[in-house]
């Protein structure tokens, strides 16, 4: 028997609890009738246990209700919401590693068309309806696929336990995505060189206030380039206690520290895909812009590295804060694309206002348009381009796929194959994969005078122009 409870108007705990009749579950609960707490019975409608405690639920918020509306809402079928969140819970609890992302896809695309549908009466149309309503928002086909698959997942849950005749979600064909999403999801991010990033770092912002936003954001970009490929959710949960930390001499001296840390490999709130913690070593050029930032922060013996900074929530983890946006702003000032200008701010009757702002003072060249706008092959720079930046130094570096794909806590091949099209190793031909030709002397003929082979031997030998300069061609 399975008890639930909440509190009366007195503060004392109102239980309620289930039990299995011939009809199905049943909840018993006390409830106010003329003023007096009596104790009724409510048939649920449902012989599934999980659906019972729902409602058990339900009834339990609504206890001061009427009991004729309390009947009522016992007997109430349960909504796709709140199917969905029954089931999404359940895989919370259990440790599903991506329940909070599809949590995420149910309340954006699907509650708002199918959320309050009865789940026997949703059909395999309301479903393609919906996926190409998502579709023609210009979202691509991986994330088509996702939508159906977290309906699949409630309606499969729901026929499991016989409460629906057949899951219609397996009849719907996924549309194709429009062509725009299909080949923007192909695009590559654009990478920052060396000198770039070097160029970025020597910037520093003019207004204090700022300075230190600017500053975290640059050892953010030291690290996710030069520490495994950081992604944004690993430097998010990224831990002092995680490196090996300076040790204190008795003089009170600081000495070595951060020769190794650990690698979170996180996406977002969960673990990426094959990742687990790994263990690096810390390049040295990476090793004094931590320590810089470690004394900066009161050298700190644990705690995460880049926490929340204001607010309510301060020294708690960042969570979906993207930092792509002020990334590309302060490249933008860092390269002279935006400067300070003194503006007049309006205030109506108190008269202008003097405000220096930052004000566009040129045009971007075909580079700076690569890195700031989409172009037909890239996409914008952001912070996961360090992530892209480290596999394809590893690359040109001749690091071999097996090495590069442990070091990146990539899960396979072929997700780190994704990085390595733009390589410079990419891009060079291999000196033995060309043909194998001597050739002694060469000129380009001339048009005007005919190429007459003068040998029919191993070699070839063609006339090129008045001075007869000859070109030998060993087969």
């Amino acid at each position: 028997m399975s008890k639930q409870s909440t509190t009366t108007k007195r503060g004392r705990p109102a239980t309620g609890s289930l039990y299995y009749a011939k009809s199905g579950w049943r909840a018993r609960m006390r409830v106010d009738v003329d003023g007096e707490r009596v104790q009724k019975s409510f048939d649920l409608g449902t012989h599934d246990r999980a659906v019972a405690k729902a409602k058990m639920k339900r009834l339990l918020a609504a206890k001061d209700a009427p009991s004729e509306t309390l009947a009522r809402t016992a007997k109430r079928e349960e909504t796709f919401r709140e199917a969905a969140l029954r089931v999404v819970e359940r895989h919370r609890l259990t440790g599903m590693a991506t329940w909070s992302d599809r949590l995420s896809r149910l309340e954006m695309y699907t509650f708002p068309e199918l959320g309050e549908m009865v789940p026997a009466e949703i059909r395999a149309r309301h479903i393609l309806a919906l996926l190409e309503r998502v579709r023609d928002l210009g979202k691509a086909r991986e994330t088509l696929f996702k939508i159906k698959h977290d309906i699949s997942v409630v309606l499969g849950e729901l026929w499991r336990a016989e409460l629906l005749p057949e899951n219609v979600s397996a009849r719907v064909k996924v549309p194709e995505a429009l062509p725009g999403p299909t080949l923007r999801s192909k695009k590559e991010r654009a990478v920052l060189t060396d000198q770039e990033l070097g160029r970025y770092l020597a910037w520093v912002h003019p207004d204090e206030h700022h300075r230190m936003a600017v500053l975290e954001r640059q050892t953010m970009a030291c690290v996710a380039r030069m520490f495994g490929g950081l992604r944004t959710g690993d430097l998010h949960v990224l831990a002092w206690e995680g490196f090996d930390l300076p040790r204190m001499m008795d003089d009170g001296a600081v000495a070595g520290g951060f020769e190794a840390g650990i690698a979170p490999r996180r996406k977002g709130s969960r673990l990426a895909k094959g990742g687990r913690p790994q263990r690096l070593v810390v390049p040295e050029m990476l090793r004094p812009i931590l320590r810089d930032w470690w004394e900066r922060h009161g050298r700190p013996m644990d705690g995460l590295i880049f926490p929340v900074r204001r607010g309510p929530t301060v020294g708690q983890q960042k969570n979906s804060t993207r930092h792509a946006d002020a990334f590309r702003r302060d490249l933008m000032r860092a390269f002279g694309i935006e400067e300070k200008q003194p503006s007049t701010h309006h205030r109506g009757t108190r008269g202008p206002l003097g405000l220096d702002v930052w004000m566009k003072v040129r045009e971007f060249t075909s580079r700076e348009r690569e890195l700031f706008e989409e172009t037909e092959f890239t996409k914008p720079v952001d912070f996961h381009s360090w992530r892209r930046a480290y596999n394809q130094a590893l690359a040109e570096a001749g690091v071999n796929a097996q090495q590069a794909q442990a070091l990146a806590g990539h899960a396979s091949l072929e997700a780190h194959a994704r990085y390595l099209a733009n390589t410079s190793t990419a891009r060079e031909i291999p000196i033995n994969a060309l043909p194998n030709l001597s050739i002694d002397f060469a000129q380009i003929p001339r048009a005007d005078l005919p190429i007459q082979p003068l040998d029919r031997g191993r070699s070839r030998i063609r006339t090129c122009d008045p001075c007869r300069v000859k070109a030998v061609l060993y087969r």
